[in-house]
């Protein structure tokens, strides 16, 4: 006897290639967005003389915080997508699990496209506001201005 399939053969539906589409732009946005947060600060650090001007500037904590919180963002989002889409996963052929309250809010939660859009809009104004910072460094550096101007 042949054994039974886990979940049923079916045909692709007309929205799995956009939703594949949306995947693969959203892998790789949220790789970029983390390599940037962890490649930054690791890049700039171990310049020494790019680590010594910002660590003149007295503003090295706020800029390596602005960049680390950024990926952790992007960590918590990927976490809280990924249990989201176990649960929908989990409720996919089991109509009597899909009743109960815990899959009814993480399929809600998986519904909610702002949070995913929240998520990297937060990464990237951390990201660009610790990155202007950085540029205002050098730029007051190469035209001999002062920060305080």
């Amino acid at each position: 006897m042949k054994p039974k399939p886990s979940a049923p053969y079916a045909l692709p539906t007309p929205s799995e290639p956009y939703f594949g589409n949306y995947a693969d732009y959203s892998r790789t946005l949220r790789a970029w967005l983390v390599a940037y947060g962890v490649g930054g600060p690791v890049l700039f650090m171990t310049n020494e003389k790019v680590s010594e001007k910002i660590a003149k500037s007295g503003e090295a904590h706020l800029i390596i915080s602005l960049f680390l919180i950024a990926v952790a963002v992007q960590v918590i989002g990927s976490f809280i997508n990924k249990w989201a889409a176990w649960y929908v996963y989990r409720g996919h052929d089991d109509e009597a699990y899909k009743t109960k309250d815990k899959y009814k809010r993480w399929a809600w939660v998986n519904d909610q496209t702002w949070f995913d859009i929240g998520v990297d809009l937060v990464s990237m104004v951390l990201f660009a506001w610790g990155t202007m910072l950085l540029l205002g460094l050098f730029a007051v550096a190469t035209t001999g201005a002062s920060a305080d101007h």
